[in-house]
């Protein structure tokens, strides 16, 4: 009697992980279908035993508003017990939200999350859904199941269609480097064996990530009308100034002006004779003097602010000039020097740059596809995030402009430096979060 009872516990457990797997496979297809009422409902099914990958997509169904209406806080909760269950980036997806949230929001997410719980703890022999062998996909077949487990795994590879496009490689490639393997973008068959394999130690994770919320690492909107304490901002060179629109600085490019004249020597007689020769036909007007322009003078500003190596940066920028450039980001060291800076070029291309300043020099990481106007008058949101794995995305009024990796800084950096190389410019708001 005690075997048998044995035996029904155990078909109950296995009958249980079967139905939750193949209601998270049922609703990825309604979610591939863009059924999202469908795949809703159904990702609620197999999300009620606590499985990661449901949670996480209930996430990303109320963050994004699809088959239910948009949702921060039942966002940020499901991304929050999907993260504690162990999802690679469902805790970045919950990070990114909160940015978008009131702090009243995530207590109250924070708290949805802390009291909901699971029908059925997670079996920790669970099993993984059931999937085609590998060795006998085609190669379309092939492609479709590497799109479905990067988009199970956060990765953004777009329609499970069977096709290798733009969004397919990317996606490919970011998995790649997390993963450290070789960024070739190929969908092959030792990629899927260890994406499924990502999956499992994904789902079965037993230590769940902290859920502290962000730190507020530099905030200033300018104000108090001074720039020189609640945060102490130091002037480098040039002159800044506070009026209604935050923090202005403002430099004239100097009209241009002819080079000096090559200094001769005495040893070299040829070149005393080719300036006599120039200087003739200037003067007979066959030659017209080069002029290029003077340098112009930089107007340079930083604050002091401890910040860790991965963080969260929101500006709110005005141009007003069609000229120059500005130079903000990230440094370490007690005054401004190595770190991250973004380079913006008015009417230039590219528009935008992502540089690494070392004590080597300076080299370009990344650059905008054409180039970025900013002078209509308005203050224009940029956002600048990096990720522990050195992933850096940067948009302007929500538009993805460049998205990088790089990880030659591993230590946090000192505080954040702003630059005019010539124009007007505004900074109406900066905040950090780390």
């Amino acid at each position: 009697m005690i075997i048998i009872k044995g035996l029904m516990l155990l078909l109950l457990l296995f009958s249980h992980i079967g139905l939750a797997s193949a209601d998270y496979t049922e609703a990825m297809r309604h979610y591939e279908r863009q059924e999202y009422q469908q795949a809703l409902q159904v990702f609620g099914e197999a999300a009620r035993s606590g499985d990661a990958d449901a949670l996480y997509m209930l996430g990303r169904l109320h963050e994004a508003g699809s088959g239910t209406p948009q949702d921060f806080v039942q966002a940020h909760k499901w991304y929050n017990l999907s993260a504690s269950r162990g999802h690679r980036h469902a805790g970045s997806a919950r990070d990114a939200v909160a940015e978008r949230m009131t702090a009243q929001q995530i207590a109250e997410a924070q708290q949805a999350a802390r009291v909901w719980q699971p029908e059925e703890a997670p079996s920790s022999q669970a099993t993984p859904p059931s999937r085609p062998d590998i060795e006998t996909l085609s190669g379309r077949q092939g492609v479709v199941e590497v799109q479905r487990e990067l988009n199970r795994l956060g990765y953004d590879a777009g329609p499970v269609d069977g096709v290798m496009g733009r969004r397919t490689r990317n996606a490919i490639r970011e998995y790649q480097a997390d993963v450290d393997m070789a960024q070739d973008g190929h969908a092959t068959a030792d990629l899927l064996r260890r994406l499924r394999q990502t999956e499992r130690v994904a789902v079965t994770a037993t230590t769940p990530p902290p859920t502290t919320s962000p730190r507020v690492a530099l905030q200033d909107d300018f104000n108090d009308g001074d720039y020189r304490r609640n945060p102490a901002w130091t002037v480098l060179s040039g002159d800044f100034s506070i009026d209604r629109n935050g923090l202005r600085s403002t430099v004239e490019i100097a009209e241009e002006r002819a080079p000096a004249a090559p200094s001769l020597r005495s040893d070299r007689p040829e070149d005393v004779g080719l300036a006599m020769l120039r200087l003739i036909l200037e003067q007979t007007g066959n030659v017209q003097p080069q002029a290029v322009p003077a340098a112009a003078e930089t107007a340079r500003i930083f604050v002091a602010a401890p910040i860790r190596n991965a963080f969260e940066m929101e500006l709110d920028l005005a141009s007003r000039k069609q000229e120059g450039s500005l130079e903000m980001g990230v440094f370490q060291g007690n005054r401004p020097g190595s770190g991250y800076r973004l380079v913006y070029r008015p009417d230039s291309r590219p528009g935008l740059n992502l540089t690494r300043v070392t004590s080597d020099g300076s080299d370009v990481i990344a650059s905008s596809n054409g180039s970025i106007n900013l002078e209509d008058g308005n203050f224009h949101t940029l956002t600048w995030s990096r990720a522990e794995n050195g992933e850096m995305r940067i948009s302007i009024d929500g538009r993805r402009v460049i998205q990088a990796r790089d990880k030659s800084f591993r230590e946090g950096f000192q505080g954040f430096v702003l630059a005019n190389h010539g124009g007007d410019y505004s900074l109406g708001r900066i905040r950090v979060e780390d």
